[in-house]
């Protein structure tokens, strides 16, 4: 149902009250009168509650004044539902004024008739339910506010972590790269011995320049380095056969923590780039990972790693029969997306047939 259906409904079902619930009863112009405006002004709430909740209880009382007493038991009900509204909406002092407005209308409406229900203790059983629904609702709703921001801020902190531990790698990438470089000149300074001056100046300048940036990239990578990182070896560039190798470690570790895992690992992968290779290798480690959270004692898992002309597959499956808890955080699988997103690819995990799947592609870009 529709916010705005719900806030058009007090008319008809009022209308339909008056109408046809006391029938032959007569029902004068006031009743409908009063009684509609009653449903309006609560139908109104969401966006004028201390209105609608200062008013109802006016509406109540000008009811009895007029001898609707037909519209009166509905208009009572409206004035609680636009008090526990106001009380969902808002807190504090306006609040209390409502409840008091409500409660005050009750003693003019009963007093003058010495009505036995009329007492302290009818009051509070008239006034504090909405009230304390109010609150309790309210309650309700800012707490899952407050875990809902928690959640988006937990998510941009797993990404930001995520593209901070990218930057690391690609520093650490272009600092081997640039280190390559220099040595190359180097060598080049050397083979030609001051042969030829203008040629000797210009690779004077340049190994120049590339040992100043390979200075400025380790005092870089200092400030990004997390002191943590690296404990078990991924935090280093990940070479041709070094990939290999630390996929391997990562299905030993799985396998050690008491799964039965298939591996099956294309050694085209060898062939991509380093950014690639690093982060082929991340999604293996958090897809087993998973499999040692979630898929249950003595899971079996398949990791396949498959290099196409155009873009690299690669899936890790279990045969977990337990399904992964609906309200889990999962901010690895939020800084594996970021990861993976940020090179162009896709990723998906779910439930499948027979157990839970990751599936990622990113494309080799040229890389092989």
């Amino acid at each position: 149902m529709t916010p705005l259906l719900l806030r058009v409904l007090p008319l008809p079902l009022t209308a339909a009250f008056l109408a046809v619930l006391h029938g032959p009863a007569p029902t004068r112009p006031a009743d409908w009168l009063l009684g509609l405006a009653a449903a309006a002004l609560t139908g109104a709430a969401g966006r004028f509650p201390l209105t609608a909740a200062l008013l109802n209880p006016v509406l109540l009382l000008a009811a009895e004044l007029a001898g609707a007493d037909v519209a009166s038991p509905v208009m009572f009900i409206l004035t609680t539902i636009s008090l526990a509204e106001l009380w969902v909406r808002r807190a504090g002092r306006p609040c209390w004024s409502a409840a008091a407005a409500f409660a005050a209308a009750q003693v003019a409406i009963y007093a003058p008739h010495y009505d036995p229900l009329l007492s302290t203790s009818s009051l509070v059983l008239t006034t504090g339910p909405p009230v304390l629904l109010g609150r309790h609702v309210r309650s309700v709703l800012r707490t899952a506010r407050e875990a809902e921001r928690g959640r988006d801020d937990a998510v941009r902190h797993a990404r930001l972590a995520e593209r901070t531990a990218i930057a690391r790698e690609l520093h650490d990438l272009v600092a081997h790269h640039l280190a390559s470089i220099t040595v190359q000149v180097g060598a080049a300074r050397h083979a030609l011995g001051g042969a030829h001056p203008g040629v000797d100046r210009a690779l004077e300048q340049a190994h120049g320049t590339g040992r100043a940036a390979l200075a400025d990239l380790k005092r870089l990578m200092a400030v990004l380095r997390d002191p943590a990182a690296g404990q078990d070896g991924t935090g280093v560039v990940v070479g041709e056969t070094g990939l290999t190798t630390a996929l391997e470690a990562a299905v030993d570790r799985t396998r050690a923590a008491g799964a039965v895992v298939e591996a099956e690992v294309d050694a085209a992968v060898a062939g991509l780039d380093s950014i690639r290779r690093i982060s082929v290798l991340r999604v293996v480690q958090e897809g087993l990972t998973n499999v040692v959270k979630h898929a249950g004692p003595r899971p079996r898992a398949r990791v396949r790693v498959a290099v196409g002309e155009e873009e690299v597959r690669i899936v890790v499956a279990d045969d977990g029969p337990a399904p992964r808890p609906p309200h889990a955080p999962g901010f690895g699988l939020v800084g594996m997306r970021e990861r993976v997103e940020l090179l162009g690819g896709s990723i998906s995990a779910g439930r499948r047939e027979s157990g839970w799947a990751l599936e990622v592609t990113i494309p080799t870009g040229g890389a092989r």
